[in-house]
């Protein structure tokens, strides 16, 4: 018969965390988001955390993440990007669009003059490549997985983003086990961040019935497909947009920091997410 399990003395627990004070000392604990707004209402993403950013399509979430995965990528942060339904093409159009105000999106992929040609190349010969994160392709779930630790250092100065976790597929279950399958990515991509030692920040649907109700304040019930979502995530935010120009974010749940509420400004032309001037 197996002896049960001991509970962690207080040597034991005094040695780790002894430990775990010298390596904040040694390596950055946490990352500021770029975004003032966020950062005070928030605090930092924590190494080890699992951060989910919700909305409905088409109001802001993948511009909200590749807003602040350009701000890691220039504060230095080696910054990995998983988008399931954009080519790389398109989101180093994002990206220029992000950097350089001259540009919008539309006027990217529209403007065919040579002018604007000249204009892209300068700019992904010269500055671009300093700040593009490394993005990933394929939305096999288990190989994603095995992707990002052949790549991450534990303990690195890395950042993880993923846009978004339900277009995952996992070989062997279908779109009828669509909940299956957001639990396991939700419980995975928790221990994968732990394990990691990273933040991991990733988007996720809310429910259609947000639309059809009067009271539009979003809980936590509002997340699609999986309620280990809320479980697993160490805060959850909440995007609406009922004024062309403000992103609203609601914080739903935040393991080391208070709830509420901050908003930023969206600039629709460039699909960018930014810090009220």
């Amino acid at each position: 018969m197996n002896e049960p399990k001991r509970f962690i003395d207080q040597q034991e627990s005094k040695r780790r965390f002894l430990e775990w004070l010298q390596q904040r000392q040694d390596k950055d604990p946490f990352f500021r988001s770029g975004l003032k707004a966020h950062d005070q209402a928030a605090g930092a993403f924590q190494r080890g955390g699992l951060y989910l950013f919700a909305a409905r399509p088409g109001i802001g979430k993948t511009a909200a993440l590749f807003s602040l995965a350009y701000r890691q990528a220039r504060a230095g942060v080696a910054t990995y990007f998983a988008n399931l339904e954009m080519t790389v093409e398109q989101m180093w159009c994002r990206l220029a669009a992000l950097h350089d105000k001259r540009f919008t999106v539309r006027g990217i992929l529209e403007d065919e003059s040579a002018e604007m040609r000249q204009k892209l190349i300068e700019l992904a010969e010269n500055e671009l490549p300093t700040f593009s994160p490394l993005f990933t392709e394929g939305s096999e779930f288990f190989e994603f997985v095995e992707t990002v630790r052949g790549n991450i250092n534990p303990g690195s100065k890395s950042i993880l983003f993923i846009d978004y976790l339900g277009l995952f597929s996992m070989r062997g279950m279908g779109p009828d086990q669509r909940y299956q399958i957001i639990s396991e990515v939700a419980r995975a991509l928790k221990l994968l961040a732990k394990g990691l030692e990273i933040p991991v920040i990733a988007a996720t649907q809310l429910n259609r019935k947000v639309e059809d109700r009067k009271d539009k304040a979003l809980t936590l019930a509002d997340l699609r497909d999986s309620g280990e979502l809320e479980q697993h995530a160490d805060a959850v935010f909440g995007l609406t947009r009922e004024h062309a120009e403000r992103l609203d974010v609601a914080i739903l749940k935040n393991r080391n920091g208070p709830l509420g509420s901050y908003d930023l400004s969206f600039d629709a032309p460039r699909i960018a997410v930014e810090d009220w001037e």
